[in-house]
């Protein structure tokens, strides 16, 4: 009998000798601050949940009152493990607050060690880790852009297929998915593709890959917006699972020579009518660390409540 139980971990708790004390470490060590908290009337007992942006997954810090005994959670045989985008400026601030309590070179991680004796295991970031980290929408918009360089370092399969699976996975009118995609690793392939611009596609010359984006009017009127959707959900995801990328706009472009973006990438890649091209999306691997942002609320006043 197929299992069909979807479960997802959503928090681990942790018992805290001294509240503020604890907070405070996941604040300066992993940027986790507190997201709600509950406890009975009499203050007994305190949980507070944090976490960051980075990620849905939360710690659960519980405080009980009159506990002066140290707790025993775990150390290194049960620990947690975070990645970070930038692995050396990590371990140099760690070192600075006097938390690291192992290394292992050779393995390329290290731990550090909170008020309460809990181990965590600090990694770089990794394309394995992907489906580990799971999806937090808002966090993954947060931290998308628009990235046109790239460190020359090849895009593993499995990420790429995600990608396009993201691509493939995207609404559409009726449902028609008036799309088709073509994904081109050839570096020549590329190199000529830079040309379909006059400019802002020169990254394909660094890409490791590229998405072509197509759609039929024939088959529906709304191949526009559907094949913006298809584009915009594999630039979310190729963010959320490490890879930089870039939209490049293709209809209603001229390319260098003077003919049609739409042209050029039909001749180039033997695409027949009436198949129209939308845009294409550069891949590679980025050569710097993805840099952290939050939401800019200055964007609310663009929303507007029952009228304009």
């Amino acid at each position: 009998m197929e299992n069909t139980m979807k479960s997802r971990a959503i928090h681990r708790c942790l018992h805290v000798l001294v509240l503020d004390t604890s907070l405070a470490f996941y604040k300066q060590a992993l940027g986790m601050t507190e997201i709600r908290r509950m406890g009975p009337d009499d203050g007994s007992w305190l949980n507070v949940f944090i976490g960051n942006e980075s990620c849905g997954f939360q710690l659960e810090l519980t405080w009980n009152r009159g506990r002066t005994e140290p707790y025993n959670n775990g150390g290194r045989d049960s620990h947690l493990a975070f990645t970070v985008p930038d692995l050396d400026a990590a371990h140099a601030m760690h070192e600075q607050m006097g938390c690291i309590c192992h290394e292992n070179k050779a393995m390329g991680l290290y731990f550090i060690e909170d008020p309460d004796g809990c181990w965590i295991e600090i990694l770089p970031r990794k394309e394995e880790f992907a489906p580990q980290l799971g999806v937090d929408v808002l966090a993954a918009l947060t931290d998308r852009q628009s990235v046109r360089h790239y460190s020359g370092e090849p895009i593993p399969q499995e990420l790429l297929d995600r990608i396009v699976r993201a691509g493939l996975l995207s609404a559409s009118g009726r449902k028609r998915r008036p799309w088709e995609l073509i994904v081109i690793r050839n570096h020549d392939t590329l190199a000529k593709l830079a040309e379909c611009r006059d400019a802002g596609a020169a990254m394909l010359t660094e890409a490791n890959a590229a998405i072509v984006v197509l759609g039929n009017p024939d088959i529906a009127d709304t191949w526009i917006e559907d094949c913006s959707i298809v584009m915009a959900n594999m630039h979310l995801e190729a963010s959320a699972s490490g890879v930089a990328s870039c939209w490049i706009q293709g209809r209603m472009r001229t390319a260098g020579d003077g003919r049609s973006t739409q042209d050029f990438v039909a001749n180039l890649l033997g695409i027949p009518e009436p198949w129209k091209l939308e845009a294409m999306l550069s891949l590679g691997m980025p050569k710097v660390p993805f840099e952290p942002r939050t939401f800019d609320d200055k964007l609310l006043s663009k929303v507007h409540q029952e009228s304009f």
